[in-house]
């Protein structure tokens, strides 16, 4: 549905994961002298070994990846089982965009040594860059198996599964990880994302307004609050998180959009209607203030003002529901009963189980002189009518104790 179950709060959750996740490092600096690998070497490959990790070690600090990358390559050759070596070779392939070779050379550290933290993690976060969430979610599952306290790899396994679409793991994951940083604003942030997936609303208006409190907010965040106190029935109150979001970001036409939805919702229209006309100035196309506008005009009685703007809104979305219906109805209402009969018509097709889109086609098809089909839509609206009644009644029956 456009507009009533579509509007701006799902556009503001389209992006995977605002968690910062650390990223891709050498080990070099933490192993590259590993005491237990040089002690087991006392010949003169070993000092060899040894001059091959300090000038790589120095390339890496200069930002020399390519020299970094040859220098880790010498090493090879003369350890080629040494999978520190391995893990730090992908870093520097990595840092030149050579992603395929980067991931091959963690993969060869892996198998060398099972046990090595490094190369999860690189190979985990490489496959979070490509969208590769299937291959991500359980080489950071092996990591954290082996180190169960390791932060990086659980913020990246969040990351991860947030990609692959499993927010109710993924809301596992942050709830330990807030447990340890409470305040950590790109956890919040995430929190409530994977809260609006499962459209617990309720949580995430908790979590953001937690990290409301931390400061340093933009417009953007605002709007993402109003989201969720609207989909927690508290218009009113996201209504004033979005008046706000728009003072913050007055430019915004995304965030205006969602202003003028809410005062539309309210049935504050003359206030709508300003917003909604100033994002179509703005953005004169913009299907989804075309539509709220368009529907508004409607609502007043007006629908040759808006005729113009549900034009524009179905043909954006010509599969919704919505669209169809308010267009058909404003052709109806125009005199265009013919063009109005085949938007109704699609209409029903697109959602059967609508009384009112049955009722408005039964009644232009008994218009245009076509009395037995428009009583059959008539009658099929009576149905979904009677039927839709009879499940709210069934519900309430249900609540009583």
């Amino acid at each position: 549905m456009i507009a009533r179950n579509q509007h701006t709060a799902k556009n503001h959750w389209n992006r995977v994961g605002t968690l910062t996740v650390t990223v891709f490092r050498s080990v070099a600096t933490i192993l590259a002298m590993s005491a237990c690998l040089l002690a087991q070497q006392n010949d003169s490959g070993s000092q060899q070994l040894r001059a091959h990790y300090e000038a790589a070690s120095r390339f890496e600090q200069d930002g020399k990846w390519s020299e970094a990358e040859e220098a880790w390559r010498a090493a090879l050759r003369l350890a080629p089982n040494d999978a520190r070596a391995w893990t730090n070779l992908g870093v520097s392939l990595n840092r030149q965009n050579k992603r395929e070779e980067a991931v091959a050379a963690w993969q060869q550290a892996v198998h060398l040594d099972a046990k090595l933290e490094g190369p999860y993690l690189n190979l985990g976060l490489a496959y979070i860059a490509a969208r590769d969430y299937v291959a991500a979610v359980p080489t950071l599952r092996q990591l954290l198996a082996l180190n169960p306290e390791h932060d990086g790899a659980r913020r990246a396994l969040a990351v991860g599964l947030i990609g692959a679409e499993n927010f109710r793991e993924a809301s596992r994951e942050l709830a330990r990880l807030l447990f340890r940083w409470p305040r950590d604003p790109a956890l919040l942030e995430t929190a409530a994302q994977t809260f609006m997936q499962q459209q617990r609303y309720a949580e995430a208006a908790i979590v953001l307004r937690r990290r409301l409190d931390l400061g340093n907010v933009t417009g953007h965040l605002w709007a993402q609050y109003g989201d969720a106190l609207d989909g927690n029935s508290r218009t009113p109150e996201a209504l004033e998180a979005y008046r706000y979001a728009v003072s913050l970001n007055p430019d915004s036409t995304l965030t205006r959009y969602g202003l003028g939805y809410l005062l539309w919702k309210l049935y504050q229209y003359e206030a709508a209607e300003r917003e909604l006309v100033e994002v179509l100035r703005r953005a004169p196309k913009d299907p989804r203030a075309s539509f709220t506008l368009g529907d508004l005009y409607l609502t007043q009685g007006k629908p040759e003002r808006a005729l113009p703007h549900l034009v524009t809104a179905a043909a954006a979305y010509p599969q919704e529901f919505d669209t169809r219906f308010a267009l058909g109805r404003a052709l109806v209402l125009t005199g265009d009963l013919r063009g109005g009969i085949q938007q109704l018509r699609e209409a029903v097709k697109l959602d059967d189980q609508i009384a009112d889109g049955h009722f408005q086609l039964g009644r232009a098809l008994r218009q245009v002189g076509e009395k037995d089909e428009g009583n059959r839509e008539l009658r099929k609206a009576q149905e979904r009518h009677d039927r839709q009644r009879a499940l709210e009644g069934e519900r309430y029956r249900k609540k009583l104790p």
